[in-house]
């Protein structure tokens, strides 16, 4: 009966995947139509996350995209790496720059996905805001508030 099946299988094998292949089939027809709505889309979003992150973290520098579904935003002190331990710490994971910058350069930057609904973007950079204003950077230190004299 293993063997049996083992044949059968490897015929079936050889044919590729029936359902697949109509799928794509049926797709391809439609994939200009398909691309210009994927791409109006993801350029709301890229614009709502420029909007968000102007919002309510106006240092952020996050310069618009003309591809691709993220934004490389620096950030105005620190680094994106223990930024990014800082976020998590949030509820919002990011990507730091310095293991995606192939020159080195990336370091105070992070990368933030636009791919998202807007709700959960929005919610996102408001948990960044939260982060952002808790964030102490290694070897950066906090002036602390004069004491008063009473």
């Amino acid at each position: 009966m293993i063997a049996r099946l083992t044949r059968l299988r490897a015929v079936h094998d050889i044919g590729g995947d029936t359902p697949g292949q109509l799928a794509a089939a049926e797709l391809v027809g439609r994939l200009d139509e398909l691309s210009s709505r994927r791409a109006e889309e993801l350029q709301r979003r890229h614009h709502h996350l420029q909007a968000e992150l102007a919002r309510h973290l106006p240092d952020w520098q996050a310069p618009a995209v003309r591809g691709g579904q993220t934004l490389w935003v620096r950030l105005p002190y620190g680094d994106g790496t223990s930024f990014a331990q800082a976020a998590i710490r949030h509820g919002v994971a990011v990507l730091p720059g310095a293991g995606l910058d192939v020159t080195g350069g990336g370091e105070d930057h992070i990368r933030l996905h636009f791919r998202l609904p807007l709700d959960t973007q929005a919610e996102a950079v408001r948990r960044l805001a939260v982060a952002w204003r808790t964030y102490r950077p290694p070897g950066r230190r906090v002036r602390a508030s004069p004491a008063l004299a009473v």
